[in-house]
This record gives C-alpha cells, structure tokens and sequence, in this order.
C-alpha cells in the first residue's frame, strides 16, 4: 500500500483538517489585500499521500499516481466508504493556481467547462471538486471518473484496430465535439492524450484548460445592454495563438496572428484520424517551423496568397524558402491500407484554407461514418452559447481567487441540491 499519511502526520491523521469558513491565507501580490470569498462546508479529516503531496478527505486511499505534468498530478482513488472495493475515482490536483495568473485562469476555465458541458456521454464528468490551501499539498482538486486509458495508449498499443474500431472511436470524438463546438467552444487541445478511453470502448473528451468561449453573439447582447455613454468595454478577447500541442496545431496558429474559429478543432481531428492509421502523430515537428515543414511534406505547400494573408515573420520565412515548392501527396499514399472513405475524410479535414475544411457536422454526416451513426448520439448543447464574459470581470489575482472559491462553492451547492431531489424521489419509490 502506498504511504498514506505523511511522516509529519502519521498516527495523528484525525487532527490534519482542511480547514473552512476561512478567509484565503493568499495575499494580491499588488494590493496585500485577502481574498473575501470564503470555502464553505464542515472541517472535514484529511489523508496525505506524502510523495504526491496530495490531500484528500479521509474517506479515499490513494491507489496509484496515473501521470505527472505541467499542471499538476493525477492519482487513482478508492472511496473507502463505499460497498465495493473497486470504487475508484481519479483525482486531478491542478497545483500552483493561487501563484500563476494562467494556471489559476485554466482551472476556473476547466471547471466552468466541465460544469456546462456535463451530462454528454463523450465528455468527461466532474463527479466533485474541492480547494485545498496549505501547502504543499494546495490546489485545485478535481474529482472525475475514472477511466482505464487515454486514446494515445490505446492507438500506440500493439492492440489490432479494426476499421470498425476507428470509426467508431473517431464518430464519438466527433459527438463530443460537435456537443462542444454548438456552444461556441473551442476545445484547442485536442489529441489522443486528452481523450479517455474505457474498456468498454467509450470515449470522453476531457482537459479543458485551454478552451474559449467565442461565441459574438455573447459580445453583441453584452454591447447592447451597455445603455452607457462610456466606450464599449467588451470587445473580442486577445485569444493566444500558441495553443494545442504542437503535432496537432492547425498551420495558421503556428504562420499567422489572425483570428481563428472552430477549424482549428477540425484540423486536430484530423491529425487524430490519420494516426489511427499510421499509429503514431503523422506531423512530428520539433519545432514550429519544422512542424510546417512536416505539414507541407504531405499535403504540400500553401499558395503565396495564403501565406501574404498570413503576414507573420514565420510566413515570410515560408514564402521565401524551397519550402513554397512542394507538391501535395495523395493521403492514400501516406495510409496504403486505409479505404478511400477514409483518406477523403482526411482530406476534407486537414486543408490549408481553414474556411475550406469541413464543420463538425460535415465530418458526421461523412460517408466514412455511416455504419456507426446513431443520431440520437449527435445532441447539441441544450444550454445555448458559452456566456465568456466573466473574463472581463477578473482584474487581479485577488478577483481570480475568490471567483474560483465561489464556483467551487456554487458546485458543491448545486450538488448537493441533485443530491436531495433524489433521495428524496428514491423514499418515495420505497
């Protein structure tokens, strides 16, 4: 078993709390001021996991730790409250969010995200969330399903993929995307990394870090009921072109500083769709300019006029180099065995006109996917646009703090309250 409780707190594990009712014990770097939003619920006993620096309620164990990164840590739980021994959770511990403005903006965003889009079948579920304040075992803890692989184990596994279990997989990408893209999200991390896969074959869509709400109808409502004489304050946000991992990164967001919209989503569909095939990421640039050199191997260079539109130093450097003379392959030349339903899917996805690659929906009704649809699998998002302007609100670190408490705070609520309706419907059934 692992070590559970710390050194510092072995034998006297009922006396570590997380403590609540408390004010932040963070100060805004510029105003030394506290936050005012205050975590609400019981003191509750605490396991520490030492070598993780993970801090649970008392009720879990930690089973084993899944990865590490950037972000922070995922372990596998079991809820020793429960019945079985076999409910196990995972447990993502985003760290360093009450210290670095990005990773405190990705966290509200993961969560707001995750709240919205819930309930899809191909997209991850948020069973708890919890804030965690003393270090070192601080952070944002996110408790989720937990799921046996991510797709990039599955597709670089010596598992046999049959063309069924491509299409297959790649149509519940597409329902989690479509689900997503109907609420004017971006995901802009798509790869086989970030998508689970169970051992029954279902697949969830989940890290939603990097996804933006872009939705101009959010903006036009918002300018509108602004009935004062001041300038309008909402206006498109500055949306980061360095997103996605690298292999997956549609062209323009590595060539160009313009706007960008849903295709960006389709091209790294398409970049997952080829891999299924090749089992390994067809476009693996070390850097940014030799993942375009990897992208105009195969499907050739992009016109002159494409590139001055693009108007970026690495542009130029394309437009003034051998780069610009490569002549496009056939994707059936690249994936030999892959069906031409198949390699005309590709092609549709991954194109160097953004506007000229299909939506969402186009990819769905493709014939490739015929034999797996089920319509009834395709919903979009009940909820309407994405509502981003909450962004505008948050000034500060402080600002960043105490709205990250208050959502984790109205989840809790808002469980809670699906919690009593039904145990209450269940006493009636009885």
């Amino acid at each position: 078993m692992n070590n559970l409780i710390g050194d510092g707190a072995r034998g006297s594990i009922n006396n570590y709390f997380y403590k609540t009712k408390l004010e932040l014990p963070l100060y805004d770097i510029k105003n030394s001021k506290k936050p005012t939003e205050q975590i609400e619920g019981p003191r509750v006993p605490r396991t520490i996991h030492e070598s993780s620096k993970v801090s649970l309620p008392q009720r879990y164990e930690v089973v084993q730790v899944l990865g590490k990164g950037s972000y922070g840590i995922v372990c596998s739980v079991r809820d020793l409250n429960s019945n079985t021994n076999n409910a196990l959770l995972a447990v993502k511990k985003i760290t360093n969010i009450f210290y670095k403005e990005i990773l405190i903006k990705r966290a509200i965003r993961e969560l707001k995200f995750i709240k919205y889009f819930r309930g899809h079948k191909n997209i991850v579920s948020l069973l708890d969330v919890d804030i965690v304040l003393d270090a070192p075992y601080d952070g944002l803890y996110c408790y989720q399903e937990l799921i046996d692989y991510d797709l990039a184990k599955v597709v670089h596994s010596s598992v046999l993929l049959t063309e069924f279990h491509i299409k297959y997989f790649f149509y519940q990408i597409l329902c989690g995307l479509k689900y997503i893209h109907s609420a004017d999200v971006l995901h802009r991390d798509l790869k086989p990394g970030n998508i689970l896969c169970t051992l029954n074959g279902t697949l969830k869509i989940c890290d939603f870090g990097l996804a933006r709400g872009i939705s101009q109808t959010v903006l036009q409502k918002a300018n509108r009921q602004n009935s004062t004489n001041e300038p309008v304050q909402y206006y498109n946000l500055d949306i980061t072109n360095y997103v996605a991992t690298r292999w997956y990164r549609a062209p323009e967001l590595i060539l160009s500083h313009n706007e960008y919209d849903k295709s960006i989503d389709i091209w790294s569909c398409g970049c997952i769709l080829a891999e299924f095939y090749g089992r390994k990421p067809v476009f693996m640039g070390k850097d940014a300019m030799h993942q375009i050199f990897e992208i105009i191997k195969v499907i050739g260079s992009p016109s002159k006029e494409l590139l001055e539109t693009y108007g970026s130093s690495k542009s130029w450097t394309v437009y003034n180099s051998n780069m610009i003379n490569y002549k496009k392959k056939e994707w059936s030349e690249v994936y030999p065995h892959a069906t031409a339903q198949a390699t005309d899917l590709m092609e549709n996805l991954m194109k160097w006109v953004s506007k000229d690659r299909y939506t969402v929906e186009e990819a769905i009704e493709h014939p490739f996917l015929s034999d797996v649809r089920n319509k009834d699998d395709e919903p979009i998002c009940p909820y309407g646009e994405f509502d981003f302007l909450y962004e505008y609100e948050l000034h500060s670190m402080q600002d960043l703090r105490n709205y990250l408490v208050n959502e984790v705070n109205t989840f809790k609520s808002e469980k809670k309250i699906i919690f009593n309706k039904s145990h209450s419907r269940s006493q009636m059934t009885i």
